[in-house]
């Protein structure tokens, strides 16, 4: 099988759909051709014609043209016009939802129209239907992740050079993401962690337009000795921090037209063996398996997150939680497995062709 892979977001850029496109495309077994948008988006004025144009150049060499997001279903229409292959796509949540009224114009007549959607969760499946899709045609794929490919490298006192503090008796939650309102990292600062023991700390990684707000927060309810807001880290410190810490939290809260499509960042953490505690809102409850990988709390609730962290901090064995938790994770979501459904959906397309 020859596959046309276009995609507006891949590597040397960071991001979850540069994970996703990277991931997907590397580890399909398959003839590939890839178009890809290398920068940042400002490029896509000239990344939309050009691939366009290219892809009318390679169409006569694959068999599917494949697009990593649903904000390219315009251009792969009219691919699939010219070329008669069909045209698939991958919908991440916000792709489909974007609010601005010339965005929802434009794309979702074309998504109607595309042969296959592939939704990262059930709620972007549904997302998807909701403007016309029709669910014959919508999938369901989770994202997948990297298999740590050895063991853990990194100790407390790693952890402890890096924060420029003593851990000795403390416990750990770490969030990671792009600081914006949806990932409720705020909220959870102002209404939860003064419920916790003095012993827990809260370390924060990411940037974004909510940080000077959070930095407030943190600074308001004098909690400089428990909030750590460590900014933008590279690939190794994001891996230190997913091996040192004791639980991961994703605390989520609703923003009208901002969904979580699946939390990718949380299946990161939990292929390390880390704990997930989440908001069960949207996508992430595709991500995360109550009792599995992780833990689904009632998103906004306080004392909700107060009594599950308690919980897992205080009473429960997190050494064999975190040994279940990788293995539950690489079975289900890494990207030999997560591939492996691609390839399989492909194959029956062909046959069905």
């Amino acid at each position: 099988m020859k596959i046309l892979f276009i995609t507006r977001k891949y590597p040397p850029k960071v991001g979850g759909m540069e994970n996703y496109s990277y991931g997907l495309i590397n580890n399909m077994s398959c003839d590939k051709h890839i178009i890809a948008l290398r920068r940042s988006q400002f490029h896509l004025i000239w990344f939309l014609p050009y691939s366009f144009l290219k892809s009318l150049f390679l169409f006569w060499r694959v068999d599917i043209i494949y697009l990593c997001d649903a904000l390219l279903a315009p251009m792969g229409y009219l691919l699939k016009i010219i070329t008669r292959k069909p045209v698939f796509v991958t919908a991440h949540g916000l792709d489909v939802t974007y609010k601005k009224f010339y965005y929802q114009k434009i794309n979702r007549p074309f998504l109607k129209r595309m042969d296959r959607v592939f939704a990262v969760s059930q709620n972007t499946v549904e997302e998807c239907v909701k403007r016309g899709v029709k669910r014959k045609k919508c999938k369901f794929v989770p994202n997948g992740v990297d298999a740590p490919v050895q063991e853990k490298k990194y100790t407390k006192k790693d952890l402890e050079k890096f924060l420029d503090i003593s851990l000795d008796n403390k416990k750990m939650l770490l969030s990671v993401g792009r600081l914006i309102p949806r990932k409720g990292v705020e909220w959870f600062i102002s209404d939860v962690i003064e419920r916790l023991p003095s012993e827990v700390i809260y370390v924060i990684a990411g940037e974004g337009p909510k940080r000077e707000e959070i930095e407030h927060a943190v600074h308001n309810r004098g909690l400089e000795n428990r909030v750590f807001i460590v900014g933008r880290v590279n690939d190794d410190q994001r891996e230190m921090l997913f091996q040192t810490s004791d639980i991961f939290v994703m605390p989520n809260i609703r923003v009208d037209g901002d969904v979580e499509g699946f939390g990718i960042v949380a299946i990161e953490a939990a292929i390390q063996g880390l704990p997930v505690v989440a908001s069960n809102i949207e996508g992430i409850n595709d991500a995360i398996i109550e009792g599995h990988n992780g833990f689904l709390v009632e998103t906004g609730n306080a004392q909700a997150f107060e009594e599950k962290l308690r919980n897992l901090l205080l009473e429960t064995d997190l050494e064999s939680l975190s040994k279940k938790v990788a293995e539950y994770t690489r079975f289900n979501y890494s990207w030999e497995h997560v591939s492996n459904i691609y390839q399989k959906e492909f194959q029956l397309w062909e046959k069905k062709e």
